[in-house]
This record gives structure tokens, sequence and C-alpha cells, in this order.
């Protein structure tokens, strides 16, 4: 693979909440135990639209802005050092120029107790960095998120090989889908006395139909879940939730917290889903979800990544232990990708997750649409293509 090397890098970056500006670093250099990723695509998160409208601050700390994000990365590696090819790769395979990859978020210590006992990537005591996250982009080698033409690889990442016949944007939802499989996972391990925890046949309700949030529906849906309900602001999330999992949905922009409560229990036998899961974001959607399940039911909370400076009202009693609830709270896409990839590759003429991107963007565009990447009524999931030229 010929690659020239560029003396400079562009990069979209966040100045600051509301102001994102292209700018230009000088491109990296790398020793044995690092590596280079030309990025093919990179996802658009959630946690990265409440930076934008500075509702939040990054996971991991205090954001030091100007930041890079970008954390759902595909990229195809065009330089790497000698040990990092043995090293890097999370299932023991030789990494080579050329290899398309994802790449783990976070890079941990390996050493503290959590990395060694944990299953999640979020827990560490002394983490180095997060991909699109933290540090700043103004810290050398810079090139450390996504939306860029090229990013640096730290020792102790996590690559993923990614497999030949899936597209890049099939690819850039395998960190999305890990949230989903590692939630699934969660919520599949039951009391064994009585009916509990999530089972082929049962039914479930997801509240927020995002990408993050159809991708569980997919999920469920291979998993073998029964009747499946979805709800949303958006009617074209909605639409997009139909086609790849829902019985049903419901618009809660034109409904009460109530009314839409005793739709899903008329749906469910009166009892309510068995399983609830929420990709919202927002904490008065949790309390909804604690209404919503059935008694003795599973709640899975995932939607509220990043503190928006807001609470909602709970009762514990009401809520909690008066329902006999499991509550499964997730902040992590796990350790392992490998189980992921090898569920979207086998399901990928069966679920087109390509049709989930609304919005192809270049660098210059994200820049300058980002308005339109934080509107739910407009974009379903938006990337950011470093290499595309600007649409005319």
């Amino acid at each position: 693979m010929k690659f020239n090397k560029p003396k400079d890098v562009k990069a979209a970056v966040m100045v600051k909440p509301g102001t994102m500006e292209v700018r230009t670093y000088p491109y990296p250099t790398i020793d044995d135990k690092s590596a280079i990723l030309k990025i093919d695509i990179t996802g658009i998160c959630g946690t990265d639209k409440h930076l934008y409208k500075g509702e939040t601050l990054q996971p991991g700390g205090e954001t030091q802005f100007p930041v890079l994000n970008g954390h759902e990365i595909v990229g195809t590696i065009i330089e790497i050092g000698k040990d990092a090819s043995l090293e890097l790769e999370a299932d023991n395979k030789i990494l080579n120029i050329g290899d398309r990859v994802t790449v783990g978020v976070e890079v941990n210590c390996g050493e503290c107790w959590f990395c060694k006992n944990q299953f999640d990537a979020i827990t560490c005591e002394g983490q180095i960095m997060a991909y699109g996250c933290h540090p700043s982009v103004d810290k050398p080698p810079h090139l450390m998120g996504g939306w860029a033409e090229y990013m640096y690889i730290f020792p102790k990442s996590k690559l993923f090989k990614i497999p030949e016949n899936m597209p890049n944007g099939v690819a850039v939802f395998i960190e999305e889908m890990a949230v989903a499989v590692g939630a699934f996972i969660r919520a599949s391990q039951p009391f064994p006395a009585v009916k509990e925890g999530f089972g082929p046949g049962d039914s479930v309700a997801i509240l927020g139909n995002g990408a993050l949030g159809i991708l569980h529906g997919i999920m469920g849906r291979i998993l073998g879940a029964g009747f499946m309900v979805g709800t949303d602001l958006a009617n074209n999330r909605l639409e997009a939730a139909k086609s790849f999992y829902a019985d049903e949905t419901i618009n809660a922009s034109n409904t009460s917290k109530e009314e839409r409560i005793e739709k899903v229990r008329e749906l469910t036998n009166g009892r309510g889903p068995d399983l609830v899961i929420e990709t919202a974001g927002r904490p008065e959607v949790f309390i909804e979800a604690l209404e919503l399940v059935r008694l003795g039911g599973t709640v899975l909370e995932l939607g509220n990544w990043v503190d928006v400076g807001e609470n909602a009202q709970l009762n514990v009693m009401r809520h909690i232990t008066g329902k006999n609830l499991h509550i499964h709270g997730l902040r992590s896409c796990g350790l392992n990708w490998e189980p992921v990839i090898n569920i979207m590759r086998k399901n990928l003429d069966k679920y087109p997750f390509e049709k989930l991107i609304s919005h192809r963007l270049s660098l210059n565009e994200v820049v300058n649409n980002m308005e339109i990447v934080i509107d739910p009524n407009k974009s379903l999931k938006s990337v950011v293509v470093p290499h595309k030229s600007d649409s005319k």
C-alpha cells in the first residue's frame, strides 16, 4: 500500500460549545508501539451533541476545549510500529498496513484492579486517554479523535479487524452495537426462582429511537424478542424503528406520559413490557421507564451517559422496591467487540444497518451543519467522512 505522508492534517474541532472550525495539525510521528490510521468514517454520538449544545462535560472529567470529537471510528492502518503489529489487535491477530479496524474508545492502564476484574472499559483508575473525548486537541500528538483525516493510535489501544465484506457504513455502528450486546447480556441474567430477566418471546419497549435505540431493537429481534414497541419525539425515527424492529410506535411529542403508559399496557396484556430500555438520554424518561415496566420486570438505563445538570423525581418505593425491579445502569461498550462484529456480519443481509445513516458529512460540512445534526427531526444518524469532498 503506497502512501505519501502529508505535512499537515485537517480536523473538525469543537472550539467551545456551539462553535466549530476546521483546523490543521502536523502529521504525527509513531514509535514501535503506536500506529496511524487514515480515517474512513466516524459516527456522531449523542454525547458529541450534548457537548456541542453546552449541556454537559465529556465523560472522564472536565472537557478542556478545544476538543477533537469522534469515538465511533473506522480507519485503515497506514503506519504501524513493529511491536504494535502484535500488541494492539484485541484478538491476537497480526495487524498490517492496509487493514481496516475499529478502535476501542478508552486507552486504559491495564494494571489497576478494575482493568483486571471488570468487563467494561470506564472504571480504570489510571486511564491514559479516550479517543474523541479527552484530552484537548491542543496536546500533542493532537490527532486523538475521528473527526480528522488521520488519527494517532496510542500504545495499549485496542483495535479490532473489520471483515472484508462489511462496508464502512455498517462498521461505523460496531461501537454502538457493542453497547446493545452488552446491555442484553446484562438483561438476560435471570433470578432463577421466578420469571425475571430477558428471554425469547419477551415484550420490549425502547424509549428513544435514534441509532442507539434502533440497534437495541435489532439486538432484541436477533435474540428472539416477542412484541416490541418504540417511542420517540420524531416521526422519521419512529418510521425507521418500525422498518427495523418495532411492531408498534408511539410519538411522545403528541401524547402524555400517562397516555403512553396506558397504550403500552394495552399492547402487553395489561401488564407492561418485560423489558424497558431507555436510550432517549433524559432523566425524566428513566422515570417513565420505571413506571412503564411490568412488576418484576427489567429496566436497562443507558441513555443518560452524561450529566446534563437535570434531575427527575424518584419515589424509591413506588418506582423500584414496590415493583421488585431489576435495574441495570450501563455506560460502557465493553472490551470485547469480536462477538459484536460476528453478530453484525451474520446479519448483514437481514438488517440494512447502513440505512440508519441520514447524513454523510465532510469536515467542512460537519462544521457548518451541526444544527442539522442535533435536530432529531432532520438527522437520524450523521457520520463524518473526513476525505469526502464538500457537497455542491
